[in-house]
């Protein structure tokens, strides 16, 4: 550019390759030992390094209880996790007082004092064989006591009978309680709710939207301790079976963001739990012919020398050394920038609109009679946009002020949309998504980097800086 005296000073185009990049792992997914051949196992949930799931295979040998469809009833069992990752025998679940039939999903509080359990409304058998009207869901909630739970007791939640509830979730401080449900008044055959907790008592499930429900079935809500809402839907995937996905479900311009492959497939993927550090978990998947359950582990980025990200700017200095002056004759120099814009002067500033081709050119017209004399230079400007994951964030923040997070991919030929995004946030924090909301709780120098994987097996990963004040 510069042999033909078009000198720009305010930008430097360069061509960025990534420093930092190496192959990537892939997503390890193994089958799990609870899973039995012919029988059904989901809904898995880790509590005190034990697996707990739901599965329809027998555990008693003298009673048999069948659903009206002649199908083994589901129960809760549990099972040790072992060190590399497998598990010990799995036994029943069956604390004394509990509901009698179909035990469902569950979840557990915190502390490990309170579990909240998915069972039939009705213990009456009578009530399920043959009988052409489900026994529905409801949720009924128990406490741990010397080691034993008791007092198990149904959550109302203010729904009626003929509605069900199901598949709870509890938050990490214990004030939410997310579920699934078909009551009126949703946008599909099952939504997702969520209930505040006021005092001792549960208040009126909220409908989490039609950013999250869809006119299918969202089953399995996971509340991530990160806030991060894991679920399972059969209306967000494009291959009509159940998917998983994640969302800040707090940010109203979120959207939800399925698993990689192989996580989900062609088949049904549902219910999973996500480690703390989001980089593995558990889910389900009929991928085998029957539910069985999965541990899955994500690529780790190994990126040693992330890059900054820059600002692409495309504002120009244009000069020309002309062959006369024209001080004393009736001509000027007019530039024309490929863009509709134009400009008169020896020495002009444009800023361009943004990446594109531009046909340059360098004229002298005759102010006399408005017409141009002559062409001094033509020049094609190919401008591209810089290689980079690109994310804004605020120079200074709050300690407790939120962060909205969008991570997206400039420059970079024959990427996928589907990417997964990594972030670090340098204070012993991890996420996953590609909308990302954060707090930070002390104050301090952080850099917030992100990373992802792309099509050619490439980590790459960028970083910006944000300094948080303590008021």
């Amino acid at each position: 550019m510069s042999r033909h005296n078009i000198i720009v000073i305010y930008l430097l185009l360069v061509a960025l390759i990534p420093a930092g990049h190496a192959v990537a792992q892939e997503t390890e997914i193994i089958k799990m030992d609870v899973s039995t051949p012919g029988n059904n196992e989901l809904a898995p949930i880790l509590r005190d390094s034990v697996l707990f799931f739901i599965s329809n295979r027998r555990t008693n040998l003298l009673v048999t209880y069948m659903d009206q469809n002649e199908e083994l009833l589901y129960r809760v069992l549990s099972a040790p996790l072992k060190s590399k990752g497998n598990t010990g025998p799995a036994k029943l679940f069956a604390p004394p007082g509990q509901p009698r039939f179909n035990a469902g999903p569950l979840t557990f509080s915190s502390n490990g004092a309170t579990l909240i359990a998915t069972h039939n409304l009705s213990n009456d058998y009578k009530h399920r064989k043959n009988s052409k009207k489900d026994n529905r869901l409801g949720l009924f909630t128990a406490r741990k006591r010397n080691d034993a739970w008791h007092q198990f007791q149904q959550i109302t939640l203010n729904a009626s009978k003929s509605h069900s509830i199901g598949h709870p979730s509890l938050s990490r401080d214990g004030s939410m309680l997310f579920f699934v449900s078909d009551m009126e008044g949703g946008y599909g055959d099952t939504d997702i709710y969520v209930s505040h907790k006021h005092g001792d008592e549960w208040g009126e499930p909220k409908n989490l939207g039609p950013g999250i429900n869809t006119a299918g079935k969202e089953l399995f809500p996971f509340i991530h301790p990160s806030g991060k809402l894991y679920f399972s839907s059969d209306g967000h995937s494009t291959q009509g079976a159940f998917d998983l996905f994640h969302i800040e479900w707090v940010n109203s311009k979120a959207v939800p963001v399925p698993l990689p492959i192989p996580v989900n497939s062609e088949y049904n993927d549902y219910s999973c739990f996500i480690a703390d550090d989001q980089k593995w978990g558990f889910f389900a998947s009929d991928r085998s012919g029957d539910d069985d359950i999965y541990r899955f582990s994500l690529p780790q980025i190994s990126c040693t020398d992330p890059q900054e990200v820059t600002e692409d700017n495309y504002c120009y200095t244009f000069f020309e050394n002309g062959p006369f002056k024209t001080d004393t004759l009736p001509y000027i120099y007019r530039w024309d920038f490929g863009d509709g814009e134009s400009a008169v002067g020896l020495e002009v500033d444009h800023c361009l609109p943004g990446p594109g081709k531009y046909a340059i050119n360098l004229s002298v017209v005759d102010t006399l009679l408005n017409e141009e004399l002559f062409s001094v230079a033509s020049y094609n400007l190919d401008l591209e946009e810089t290689n980079q994951i690109w994310f804004e964030d605020p120079d200074t923040i709050s300690v407790g002020e939120s962060i909205d997070l969008q991570a997206s991919i400039r420059g970079f030929e024959g990427i996928s949309k589907n990417l997964t995004f990594y972030w670090d946030f340098d204070s012993g924090d991890s996420r996953i998504g590609k909308d990302i909301v954060y707090t930070y709780h002390t104050s301090g120098k952080y850099m917030i980097t992100c990373s992802t994987i792309l099509n050619d097996n490439r980590e790459v990963c960028f970083y910006r800086n944000i300094i948080v004040n303590d008021p």
